[in-house]
């Protein structure tokens, strides 16, 4: 008797076990990736002969709360929570760095732009704060948030060149990851593009200055 109630609890939890693997769908992991192909379309920011010195891109810095590959949704001020299935395929400061040294160099600003150089020594380099990268969510609205600090300076004496500040927020009335991931990837682009702008504008006032004082 006592075998049979033994099997009858074996059987029971088999088929308990059997239902429950096949009720429970697999859940996946997916991954994003910020990405954009810089195309040279504002006349304002194509130089005629690339300007003579060699930038290296740094590694941008990240508060701890972004220093991660799951992607942060705020709702509040004071409360956030990190998607445990929708992750950051490279972390966001490794990506952002990558992008801005590819977006400069493409744009063919300076004699070469690079985030590492083994044997050369660079003129300057850029450096910078990711200050937030985030998915706000609350009941008013939806939205993808970036802000960031960029700033060129002299590699031999970290003297600050110039800097550029943002700190931007894009409604999404329609949001799906992947357009959460080019909305910020678009933000990125356009403000490289006013820092390129600003960094053009420096050096073309520095050449006037020094072709004056050479008169």
């Amino acid at each position: 008797m006592r075998l049979y109630i033994k099997l009858f609890y074996l059987v029971l939890i088999l088929c308990t076990f059997l239902w429950l693997s096949c009720s429970t769908k697999s859940v996946y992991r997916q991954y994003f990736i910020l990405d954009y192909r810089p195309v040279l379309q504002d006349s304002s920011l194509k130089v005629e002969e690339p300007l003579p010195y060699k930038v290296q891109v740094r590694t941008m810095k990240i508060p701890r709360t972004f220093d991660r590959v799951g992607i942060v949704v705020r709702y509040s001020t004071h409360q956030l929570d990190y998607y445990r299935y929708q992750l950051w395929a490279i972390r966001p400061q490794i990506i952002v760095s990558d992008l801005i040294a590819r977006h400069i160099s493409n744009y063919n600003v300076f004699q070469s732009c690079q985030r590492e150089f083994l044997e050369e020594r660079p003129d300057f380099e850029i450096i910078g704060v990711i200050d937030a990268i985030e998915k706000f969510d609350n009941k008013a609205y939806t939205a993808a948030h970036l802000a960031m600090k960029l700033y060129l300076r002299t590699y031999d004496s970290y003297e600050n060149i110039l800097s550029h500040e943002f700190d931007r927020e894009e409604e999404m009335p329609v949001f799906r990851m992947e357009l959460f991931a080019k909305k910020l990837s678009d933000i990125l682009r356009e403000e490289v593009d006013v820092f390129i702008g600003e960094i053009i504008a420096h050096f073309h006032v520095q050449n006037e200055s020094e072709t004056m004082e050479s008169r």
